[in-house]
């Protein structure tokens, strides 16, 4: 079985993608949902699918981590304490956007309004409230 890698050394495009995508804790191994580091086989799996584009491949690490984000979006009161975690998504989707802009790329999966209000596009519900 092969054992699971963290590396992190800017010098390296596994090390930029997680520069970028803010994927630095290697003590995040082993957490669930979007707060999981990524392995580097995962990194690297997606610097394949990007043909190599440090930037885009840490906006589609973003992208899964907002994904994973979306299916546990709770949002809890009791009393006087609000613990919103819906927004988490959207914040990982906006970083994405800009940096596959940065690379001339666009955002894959949604559109900017679709993102940040309550239209849809292509049947994607533009609010994490429905999600």
């Amino acid at each position: 079985m092969t054992a699971i890698a963290f590396t992190y050394d800017v010098g390296t495009p596994i090390g930029q993608v997680r520069f970028y995508a803010g994927d630095t804790d290697g003590t995040g191994l082993n957490r669930a949902g979007g707060d999981r580091t990524r392995t580097d086989a995962e990194v690297q799996f997606l610097l394949e699918q990007s043909d190599g584009d440090v930037r885009v491949a840490a906006g589609e690490l973003l992208e899964g981590r907002a994904a994973e984000y979306a299916q546990a979006a709770t949002s809890v009161t009791q009393g006087s304490m609000h613990e919103d975690l819906t927004q988490r998504a959207r914040w990982c989707l906006a970083a994405a956007a800009v940096l596959r802009a940065s690379s001339g790329r666009p955002l894959l999966q949604f559109t900017r309004s679709a993102v940040f209000s309550s239209e849809t596009a292509d049947g994607i519900p533009g609010t994490m409230d429905v999600w």
